[in-house]
C-alpha cells in the first residue's frame, strides 16, 4: 500500500511541478521587510525535484557522526545551555537549586572530552540571575556585586567558573540593566531625599516625575513624586543616560569580567529605549565599555519586538547578538517548519540572518525554541516534530541556545512563568523535591528523564545530543552564511548551502512522512557528514540516508547535513 500511495504522490509532485513551470516561487513573491541583500538576490539554486521512493532500513550505515572528530571551540560560537539556577540541582536539601549542584552535574552539559562520554556537549552556560533579590527569579536585583544566599556564595561561583573552563565551557551570566529592584540601596536613598524635596542626589540614577502617567505609575513612598517601573512597582528603571549610573555599571561589568565571566546575557534590551534614552547608543556604549575589559566578551541581548526593523537597528549598536524571537516559539518558524514546510524556514531564515549582518557585519544569530519566560516546546509539539524543530535551530548559523529540560522533553505545568521554571528531572523514579517559588512542583516527563533516556539510542536527549556533535564536527554550521537556498521543488523539503573560510556545507530538511530521492549537486563532490532522524523512541530508527555520487536518499522526517570536497 504504501509503494502505491508513493507512486500517486511522485505523479501529483510532477504535474504540479509541470504546472508551476514560469512561476515565482511563493517565498519570493512575499514583501521583504528589508531590500534583500545582493548576495541574497542571487542566492536561488537550480532546482533539483525530489522523487518520493521507500528506503530499506537495512540500507542505511552507521551515521558518520558516530565517528567524525571534533575540535573544542575557543571562539564566540556555541552551543549554549540556560541553566535556571533554582530550579537545576539542589546541593544541600533546601528546595532549592544553587551553585554547587550546578558543579555536581556539570560533567552531564560538558564532561570536558569533546569527542567521548555521555555529557550532553554543550560548550557555554547562561546563568540565570543570581544577585540577592526578594524573589525566586531574581530579576529584581538590589546588590550587583554578590550571589543571592538560596544559591551559594562568591566562592561557589568562582569554582563553578573554574570548574567550567577546565571542561572547556564558557559562562554567561544575566545582566539586568533596566531596572534594579526597588530594596536597592540607590533607590532606597533616592526615595528618602525625594521626601525631603532633593532632587540632585540619588534621584538621578532612576527617572521620577511630579506627574502621574501612562510612564510614571508608581507613587514614591512618602513624596509627591512618581517613579518609572516598566515592569512592577518593585523594578524602578534605571535612568541609562546618567553618567553615574554608566559609571555603576561599568563598575558592576569589571567586577564580573574579573571574576571570569565570560559575557552576559542582557536583560530586556526592548526597554533601553524610552523618554531618556536613546536604546541602541546606551547598548553600543555598553558593548564598547566591556570590550575595553575584554575584547573576546560575549554580549546578547532579549528584544523580542516583533517589528524586525526595531531588532535589525539594535544590531546597530554592534552587539553580538540578540535572540531570533521570530522563530522562536510555538508560532516561530522553526517550530511551525516541524510538520509544515521546510523550504519557507529556509527562504525566511536566509533573508533574517542577511537582514542581521547588514546591520552588523559581525553578528551572530541567537537561535532557539523557548526559554523561561514561554510555555515549553514539548506543550505544543510532539517527540517527532521536537526533534525537526531542534535540528533546524541548531543547524542553523550562529548560536544555539538549548533551555534546562528541552532535551528531555519537560512540559509546562501552568501558564504562570514558576510552572515554566519547574525542576529539571534528572531520574522519573525519583523525582527532585525542588520548589521554584514555594509552589511549583516537580513532574514527570512522558519520554522519561536523564535517567531512562540516556540508554535509549532514539530518544529526545540522545537526538539533542547528536545535533550537538554535529554543530562541534561541522563548524561551518555556526560560523558561516547562508549562500544560498536550494529549491528542491517540494516544500516539505528544504536546504540551503553555508559558507565560512571557503568551506562549504549543505543542511537539508525532510519533514515530511515520505523518504524523497534528490540531486545534490549544487555542491562538489559531496561527503555524508552525519544526520539526526526525528523516530519515535519507542520504535525501530528508519531514518538516515544514503549518498551514492550526488544523488541522495534522504528518510522521512530527517535532516542531513553533506560537505563539499573540492
Amino acid at each position: 500500500m504504501k509503494k502505491i500511495l508513493s507512486f500517486l504522490l511522485a505523479v501529483c509532485m510532477i504535474v504540479t511541478l509541470l504546472s508551476a513551470c514560469g512561476q515565482k516561487p511563493a517565498t519570493e513573491e512575499k514583501a521583504a521587510e528589508e531590500q534583500p541583500t545582493e548576495a541574497s538576490k542571487s542566492s536561488s539554486s537550480s532546482s533539483s525535484a525530489v522523487t518520493v521512493i521507500e528506503i530499506d532500513a537495512a540500507d542505511i550505515g552507521a551515521n558518520p557522526v558516530s565517528s567524525l572528530k571534533a575540535e573544542a571551540s575557543s571562539d564566540k560560537y556555541r552551543s549554549y545551555y540556560q541553566v535556571w539556577i533554582g530550579a537545576f540541582y539542589d546541593s544541600d536539601g533546601d528546595k532549592s537549586g544553587d551553585l554547587p549542584g550546578i558543579v555536581e552535574k556539570l560533567d552531564y552539559i560538558n564532561d570536558g572530552d569533546v569527542n567521548g562520554g555521555e555529557d550532553l556537549g554543550a560548550d557555554g552556560i547562561w546563568l540565570s540571575p543570581m544577585m540577592p533579590s526578594s524573589t525566586y527569579h531574581k530579576y529584581n536585583v538590589e546588590d550587583y556585586f554578590s550571589i543571592d544566599p538560596a544559591f551559594g556564595t562568591l566562592d561557589d561561583f568562582d569554582k563553578l567558573i573554574e570548574e567550567c573552563h577546565k571542561r572547556g565551557i564558557v559562562v554567561v551570566i544575566d545582566l539586568v540593566l533596566n531596572h534594579a529592584g526597588a530594596g536597592h540601596e540607590y533607590f532606597q536613598k533616592a526615595c528618602e531625599e525625594l521626601a525631603d524635596g532633593k532632587e540632585d542626589g540619588f534621584a538621578r540614577y532612576f527617572n521620577f516625575s511630579k506627574t502621574q502617567d501612562s510612564v510614571y505609575q508608581h507613587k514614591v513612598p512618602n513624596a509627591d513624586y512618581y517613579y518609572q517601573g516598566d515592569f512592577w512597582d518593585q523594578m524602578p528603571d534605571w535612568n541609562l543616560s546618567f553618567d553615574g549610573t554608566r559609571e555603576y555599571f561599568d563598575k558592576v561589568t569589571k567586577f564580573w569580567l574579573d571574576r571570569g565571566v565570560d559575557g552576559f546575557r542582557l536583560d530586556a534590551v526592548k526597554y533601553f529605549e524610552d523618554d531618556h534614552t536613546d536604546g541602541e547608543e546606551f547598548l553600543k556604549w555598553f558593548c564598547d565599555m566591556a570590550r575595553g575589559y575584554n575584547p573576546d566578551v560575549y554580549i546578547v541581548g532579549e528584544d523580542w519586538d516583533d517589528v524586525n526593523s526595531n531588532v535589525y537597528r539594535m544590531y546597530d549598536s554592534g552587539v553580538d547578538s540578540l535572540f531570533n524571537f521570530k522563530f522562536a516559539n510555538a508560532s516561530g518558524d522553526f517550530s511551525r517548519a516541524s510538520h509544515g514546510t521546510a523550504a519557507d524556514m529556509c527562504a525566511a531564515l536566509k533573508k533574517y540572518d542577511d537582514n542581521i549582518k547588514k546591520h552588523n557585519e559581525n553578528a551572530i544569530n541567537a537561535n532557539f525554541l523557548t526559554n523561561h519566560d514561554m510555555v515549553r516546546v514539548f506543550n505544543n509539539l510532539d517527540e517527532s516534530d521536537n526533534k525537526m524543530a531542534a535540528a533546524m535551530y541548531m543547524l542553523a548559523p550562529g548560536n544555539s541556545f538549548t533551555y534546562y529540560g528541552e532535551e528531555i522533553g519537560m512540559e509546562s505545568v501552568g501558564n504562570e512563568d514558576p510552572f515554566k521554571r519547574t525542576a529539571m528531572i534528572w531520574d522519573n523514579d525519583n523525582l527532585p523535591v525542588i520548589v521554584t517559588d514555594g509552589t511549583a512542583g516537580a513532574r514527570k516527563t512522558e519520554l522519561g528523564g536523564v535517567a531512562q533516556q540516556l540508554p535509549e539510542e532514539h530518544s529526545l536527549l540522545n537526538t539533542y545530543r547528536r545535533l550537538i556533535k554535529l554543530r562541534q564536527q561541522n563548524p561551518e554550521i555556526a560560523r558561516g552564511s547562508i549562500a544560498e537556498v536550494c529549491d528542491f521543488g517540494e516544500q516539505k523539503c528544504g536546504g540551503y548551502i553555508i559558507e565560512y573560510n571557503g568551506s562549504r556545507v549543505l543542511v537539508i530538511h525532510n519533514v515530511s512522512d515520505e523518504d524523497m530521492e534528490m540531486n545534490v549537486d549544487m555542491i562538489d563532490n559531496p561527503e555524508l557528514r552525519g544526520w539526526a532522524s526525528a523516530d519515535f523512541a519507542e520504535e525501530p530508527s528508519s531514518g538516515g540516508a544514503i549518498l551514492d555520487g550526488t544523488t541522495l536518499k534522504l528518510s522521512a522526517r530527517t535532516s542531513v547535513v553533506l560537505k563539499e570536497n573540492k
